[in-house]
């Protein structure tokens, strides 16, 4: 059904866009009454407040990096550390050979001290973080484009696939949209209230702990946002020292591990080597073939930025895209009118949303074979894009709007029905559900030893397997390092491998095994079932 409805509303939008071009535009147009306003945000309240519906629960389960991000808010609640230990840092050790940002654990930290660590309580900070983008797309459009246009945004930000699915599992790149799209809201305000430039260097700078590949996307913007706006340099070298004054910490770690430096250790943050890989890998000028990469980065780009090709699973629900397929036409109409304005320097904030959106595409070529979580910058740049279309069509003719809430209103209704069923059925699975329910039934027997399978992702991934239990069981940083004197030590309580059930038989002291359903094991171990694992146990 998605592909039928996918195909109508895209020749009745692509006719309208049509209509749009080859007619007049109204020369002025009428402000929204009273009631349409307060019609407008009754259905934003409403539509938002399904962000909340199975918050926690869907998807169900927990994504090892979002796990990992908790994990370590956990260890900065409690202890300062990161969950190895190390005080404050500006970046994580992670995985160990892949690093990780900071600042969604350190948003984490709050609401793990108030109310412990769980599953929503690791994924409410991004919830915040996506409501403070909606609130800084509004301000955006109505600087731009008045008050119907900021309001018609909030209703399609509302319904987006891409922006309700990420603000609902904890990934940490996912914050880099959000804080870069309040940055860009404050910058276009500072020609009217020179304050809001300064401040904008905050968000700015949070960017770089939010996602390795701010290092490309902000400065290029930030340089070419000052050149545009013509800012005097006074005020830019003052930008310049607020903005370092906050991410000096992030680039001090980036420079140490380009260097080989040993690792800085100050009184309020550390700057950590890491021996591993920080991943550079990604990156097109550290590939070996860069013309093939580069095509291949184009080709990747393509797909997922403007075709909407199938992606990952928690990304983005086949047949309906990032900002749905059948947006194309709003898309290139409204990429079309941004340019048509920035030519006639009708707007600064145009050229803005222009320049950010040539930057996340030369950040989309500068990441090697992306997928939506990679290009998550680009998104709000077409969101902005596809709202100012959908503007350039109520100004031609205000009728377009009946037309404009019925296709999208039918392709919401069809992703949400998807979302709440079939897909949170799949993702359980993908998110480790089974799983985390059998380690967290077997934290509950409190045993001794714990054996715990190493193939929970793919055969072998004894470190996913660990940080999920380390969730799950909620296991404190100094315990896991071994400093708290606590017995049995971690690293004998718990084993990442297949029990040797064999070997257990006449050893004493409770155990509880993790393992896959159908492995077998002697008749007089209990056995409870969770789907896709099971979890034996016997008493010593």
């Amino acid at each position: 059904m998605i592909d039928t409805v996918n195909l109508l509303c895209l020749f009745l939008l692509a006719a309208l866009v049509i209509g749009a071009l080859l007619g007049k535009t109204r020369s002025s147009i009428a402000p929204l009454s009273r009631r349409a306003r307060l019609l407008l945000w009754a259905l934003i309240l409403l539509l938002s407040c399904l962000r909340l519906y199975g918050f926690g629960s869907i998807p169900g389960g927990m994504n090892q990096d979002g796990a990992m991000a908790a994990v370590d808010a956990l260890a900065l609640a409690d202890h300062g550390t990161d969950r190895f230990g190390t005080w404050l840092p500006a970046h994580f050790t992670a995985w160990g050979y892949g690093q990780m940002s900071v600042l969604l654990s350190y948003c984490m930290v709050p609401f793990i001290k108030l109310f412990g660590l769980s599953v929503w309580t690791a994924r409410l900070p991004l919830l915040l973080w996506s409501l403070g983008g909606m609130a800084a797309a509004y301000a955006f459009l109505r600087l731009w484009r008045g008050e119907r246009a900021a309001l018609v945004g909030l209703l399609f930000l509302a319904v987006d696939p891409w922006h309700f699915m990420q603000s609902r599992w904890a990934l940490d790149c996912n914050l880099f949209p959000h804080l870069f799209l309040i940055g860009l809201a404050l910058l276009a305000d500072s020609r009217r209230h020179g304050w809001a430039l300064y401040l904008s260097m905050l968000p700015f700078a949070l960017c770089m702990y939010s996602y390795g590949v701010s290092f490309v996307m902000v400065p290029l913007f930030l340089l070419l946002a000052v050149i545009t706006l013509r800012v005097p340099l006074r005020r830019v070298l003052l930008c310049v020292l607020l903005y370092l004054g906050l991410s000096w910490p992030i680039y001090g770690t980036m420079l140490i591990n380009a260097l080989g430096w040993e690792t800085l250790s100050l009184p309020f943050v550390t700057l950590p080597f890491f021996p591993g890989s920080v991943r550079s890998g990604d990156i097109l000028f550290f590939s070996g073939h860069m013309g093939t990469q580069l095509l291949q980065n184009f080709k990747a780009l393509w797909h997922v930025g403007f075709l909407q090709r199938p992606d990952l699973i928690w990304n983005a629900i086949d047949g309906f895209g990032t900002v749905y397929l059948c947006s194309a036409p709003l898309l290139l109409y409204g990429l079309g009118l941004t340019l048509r304005d920035a030519i006639r320097d009708k707007s600064a904030e145009g050229r803005l949303l222009l320049l950010y959106w040539l930057c996340s595409l030369v950040l989309g070529l500068c990441i090697n074979n992306v997928n939506v979580n990679r290009l998550n910058i680009l998104f709000y740049a077409h969101i902005l894009l596809i709202v100012r279309g959908m503007d350039g069509l109520l100004a031609f003719r205000r009728e377009t709007a009946v037309a404009l809430l019925g296709c999208y209103g039918l392709c919401a209704a069809l992703f949400f029905g998807q979302y709440f069923t079939s897909w949170a059925e799949r993702m359980e699975s993908v998110f480790f559900a089974d799983f985390l329910d059998a380690v967290t039934y077997a934290g509950e027997q409190d045993s001794e030893r714990y054996f715990i399978t190493p193939d929970s992702q793919f055969t072998g991934s004894a470190n996913v397997s660990e940080i999920l239990t380390m969730f799950a069981h909620r296991i404190d940083a100094l315990y896991f390092q071994g400093k708290s004197g606590e017995a049995p030590p971690y690293s004998l309580r718990y084993q990442y491998r297949n029990p040797d059930f064999a070997q257990l038989e006449g050893q004493p002291g409770s155990v509880s095994c993790v393992v896959r359903a159908g492995t077998p094991a002697p008749e007089d171990w209990a056995r409870a079932e969770f789907g896709s694992y099971w979890v034996y146990m016997k008493e010593g």
